[in-house]
């Protein structure tokens, strides 16, 4: 018996450029597993989808918003098979899930097909200014930058 595995489609661009992987999201490719028997040839044809997870941050790269008011930060992760393990806030890289010096910030996240974490910092000061980032556990981080202001009074 013998078993021949023969690739049939692939973009070229996945298969000589692997580090670029990372940027597409849905790569189908298709293989055919032929046994050869005393009747004749078997085939078996076989899609294999790649699907690389993806984390972003809703909104623009930049909110803008007043002192005193709330930051309201929602990070998606999805076209992962699976939730991740965890999912980390930083704010100008350091981890801000765990700061117990801080009683205003609110993390909560919910895992499943599109996990959702939501960082919340209620009555925010100008030095909660800075990037925000939201990194999972299968996925590269998202950020956005935050600008934190006095509002102008009007009379």
């Amino acid at each position: 018996m013998q078993i021949h595995f023969v690739q049939l489609a692939a973009p070229e661009e996945v298969l000589s450029n692997l580090p670029e992987l990372i940027f597409i999201f849905f790569t189908l490719v298709s293989f055919s597993a032929q046994v050869s028997t005393p009747t004749g040839i078997i085939s078996h044809f076989v899609n294999l989808q790649v699907v690389v997870p993806e984390a972003f941050i809703l909104g623009s790269g930049e909110l803008h918003v007043d002192m005193g008011s709330t930051i309201n930060l929602v990070c998606i992760i999805e076209k992962s098979p699976q939730p991740p393990q965890y999912v980390y806030w930083q704010r100008n890289d350091r981890m801000i899930n765990y700061d117990d010096s801080r009683r205003d910030i609110t993390i909560e996240t919910t895992p499943g097909p599109r996990t959702q974490s939501r960082l919340i910092i209620r009555e925010p000061q100008i030095n909660d200014s800075g990037n925000y980032t939201c990194s999972a556990s299968n996925t590269e981080p998202a950020s956005i930058y935050v600008f934190v202001s006095k509002g102008e009074l009007i009379d």
